[in-house]
């Protein structure tokens, strides 16, 4: 505790900082946030101590006022240990807690806008994203920078709807207060023996409390859900708060209706398109205590938890929890770092643990609970390879140009696959991680490749806009039939999703098709409609990214076919295997998990590559094995550590000679090695110039002092970025 006088160091949220000290005026503890000042500016930061005293006391700012919000001991020592580990400022690391400004303001008065009636109005797909932002926020007035943000449309999309009345000024700010619920186990779910037997062993530890992770390992439809669900209502009626995380696609009306049946009411969810008010109501209701189960995204992690008791991280493998905008660092392991220093229980689920989790169990370090069988008895699909090699697909006509063929890709096994299950009325996916029409655009004469003139990548066509479009910075460009450099005509290499739609209508007339990617899916609730009308049996036959690849349960989908099973096989990429294997078995799960056994057709070049041959054999932990054994070889992660340096600028020239005085300055490391500067797989990025180091050590290395003390040796020119990761997921 401090008292009126004490000077604490308060840490503020910003990346250039590690606390200043002020003067209390009032008494406080440790983790309390207080306004203060810095150069004139206004923050609300936390005490994490008493001052340095290095400073002549009467040149020491007083505290502008104590907060009635506060961190623990524990969330403190969390935050201080997190920026040492990830090599963040704990200032930039206090910035993903305290990022809901108006959390500490009374609201604005901002001018606030309701849905009109639409009835007859012709309904635009972006005036339809701006509908579902509403419907997405339980239709609670919005700002226009909310909608925006939300509906992620243009201004002039939401002006545009303003003067026809389909938005209408709302007479005021309407105080639409959070509905904080009182759960109970409603009793609806009766488990089986290998989920009794899952769910009593991490009960057993909620109850004698302390730090434990315990991996959740089961197939896809095992019913690993109801199994975390059963250990978040034990720590819920023991009075601790609980964080359900999960990646973004898998929030799904799906799963809100599974905790609904389960808990008697729907749980409050927090991720990134919410309303600013919707924002500020959850993040005071978490610190007030008030609200002590959040279903979210990886930011939810960084709430103010009071008595957090239980984490939950599902779907634990998915790339999505690795942060890479505002600081870099993974939520799966700082969520576990959170509760080894706060000393509570970790569950983590997957049907394909990540290879870092599997070696934790064989270390023993965590805990390992598996579930073998589908629940309610579903069986698992049959897992077939299709050689492509010597395979000629049937060329198809394309409903713009009738006059022409173009070469089909899908092969006539998958054809008559699909078309024996459409006569028997049931339902398709073909999935292919690649939006668009065609990733490339070439001169089939001199080779010009159509590239984006902001980045060093070739441009996708995406055949619905009838445009260009860069999938790095979102630039567009018109489509051209001739080529700008000798006059002659293009061509479109390679398909991506609105290709095989087109393919799909082309050879089967009459069937029913819908695309979903991020192009087409541009709200939740779109995402929603879809699935709706899946389940309705609506649609014939869906073609997707891995949008469908997790979170969704179609009981009449009996086939899956997998367009380009090797996409992403070969690159620079260590993991490319694990995360291929991953991601294709996550997709052949959403197979036959109704009565009617499901099959699994994967196109391959590469039928005798492991990761092909594993997963017809249903024979994960033997792939993980071998490819765990290659990484130890090579001392690459979990065996290993990484860390890596990207240096961005806007001039190519102040980047490399930066990057060349910050090799000259290199030391030997004890246990690691630096490699670099050369170009990244992407160069240059929205005009910005890239240039990577890696650092490569053992694991019992301490690699984190010796890179902050070789980067402070060179001073960064202005307009350079220098970005550290470590443990990279993404080498571009």
């Amino acid at each position: 505790m401090f008292h009126v006088g004490d000077i604490v160091k308060v840490l503020i949220p910003n990346a250039v900082n590690a606390g200043y000290d002020y003067r209390l005026n009032a008494a406080a503890t440790r983790g309390q946030m207080v306004r203060v000042t810095v150069m004139n500016r206004a923050y609300v930061g936390i005490i994490i101590g008493p001052g340095d005293g290095v400073i002549d006391v009467s040149k020491i700012k007083p505290v502008t006022e104590v907060l009635k919000y506060s961190l623990s001991n524990a969330d403190v020592d969390w935050i201080l240990k997190m920026a040492e580990w990830t090599m963040m400022a704990p200032g930039a690391v206090l910035r993903l807690i305290l990022n809901v400004p108006d959390a500490f303001l009374p609201p604005r008065q901002e001018i606030m806008y309701t849905m009109g009636p639409i009835d007859g109005v012709r309904m635009t797909d972006a005036r339809m994203a701006v509908a579902d932002a509403f419907a997405a926020n339980d239709n609670d007035s919005m700002t226009v920078s909310d909608i925006q943000h939300i509906a992620r449309v243009s201004g002039a999309v939401v002006r545009t709807m303003i003067k026809n009345n389909l938005l209408v000024p709302a007479a005021s700010r309407v105080a639409n207060p959070l509905n904080i619920s009182i759960y109970c186990d409603m009793g609806t779910v009766t488990l089986n023996a290998d989920q009794s037997a899952a769910a009593a062993e991490i009960g057993r530890h909620i109850d004698a409390g302390g730090f434990s992770v315990h991996v959740l390992d089961g197939v896809t439809g095992s019913g690993k859900t109801q199994v975390y669900f059963d250990a978040a209502w034990r720590a819920y009626a023991a009075g601790h708060g609980v964080l359900l995380m999960m990646p973004e696609i898998a929030l799904t009306a799906q799963f809100m209706d599974r905790f609904r049946d389960r808990f008697g009411a729907p749980p409050v969810v927090w991720h990134s398109n919410l309303t600013a008010a919707r924002r500020r109501d959850i993040w005071r209701a978490v610190a007030s205590g008030d609200v002590r189960i959040v279903v979210g995204t990886r930011s939810a992690l960084f709430l103010p938890w009071q008595n957090l008791g239980l984490v939950v991280i599902d779907e634990e493998h998915d790339g999505s929890y690795k942060q890479e905008d505002m600081g870099n660092y993974h939520a799966r392991d700082m969520a576990i770092l959170r509760a080894k220093i706060g000393g509570f229980p970790v569950v983590l689920a997957s049907a394909t643990p990540s290879a870092e989790t599997l070696e934790n169990v064989a270390c023993g370090r965590f805990h390992c609970m598996k579930l073998t069988s589908r629940f309610g008895g579903a069986q698992m699909p049959t897992i077939e390879t299709i050689d492509m090699r010597g395979i000629k697909c049937q060329d198809y006509t394309p409903s713009d140009a009738p006059d022409t063929l173009r070469a089909g890709t899908l092969s006539p096994v998958l054809c008559d696959a699909m078309r024996d299950t459409l006569a028997a009325g049931h339902q398709v996916m073909l999935f292919i991680n690649r939006r668009g029409f065609a990733p490339l655009v070439q001169c089939r004469h001199c080779g010009w490749v159509a590239s984006c003139p902001d980045c060093t990548v070739s441009m996708t066509y995406h055949k619905r806009m009838g445009r260009l479009m860069c999938h790095m910075c979102g630039r567009t460009a018109p489509m051209t039939d001739v080529c700008p450099e000798c006059g002659l005509g293009v061509t479109m290499r390679g398909a991506g999703l609105e290709k095989i739609q087109e393919e799909v209508a082309a050879k089967f007339p009459g069937v029913r098709t819908e695309c979903v990617s991020s192009d087409t899916m541009l709200s939740r609730a779109a995402l929603e409609r879809l699935v709706a009308r899946m389940e309705s049996g609506a649609i014939d036959v869906v073609i997707g990214t891995q949008i469908l690849a997790k979170g969704h349960h179609f009981p009449n989908l009996t086939l899956v076919g997998v367009v380009d099973a090797d996409m992403g096989l070969f690159g620079t990429d260590f993991r490319a295997a694990e995360h291929t294997f991953q991601q294709l078995f996550q997709v052949a799960g959403r197979a036959g998990r109704g009565d009617t056994p499901g099959r699994v057709l994967m196109q391959t070049y590469q039928p005798t590559h492991p990761v092909m041959t594993a997963i017809c054999a249903g024979a994960r932990d033997e792939f993980m094995t071998t490819d765990m054994n290659a990484r130890r070889t090579a001392g690459m992660p979990p065996y290993g550590q990484l860390i890596a340096i990207i240096v961005e600028g806007q001039r190519e020239s102040v980047v490399q000679k930066f990057c060349s005085d910050l090799a000259a300055a290199a030391p030997n490391l004890n246990g690691g090695k630096i490699m670099g500067p050369i170009m990244a797989g992407v160069y240059q990025i929205r005009h910005w110039y890239r240039m990577r180091f890696l650092i490569s050590g053992a694991r019992t290395a301490n690699l984190q002092p010796a890179v902050k003390h070789w980067l402070a040796k060179v001073r960064v020119p202005a307009n350079v970025r220098v970005k550290i990761d470590v443990n990279p997921q993404n080498f571009m």
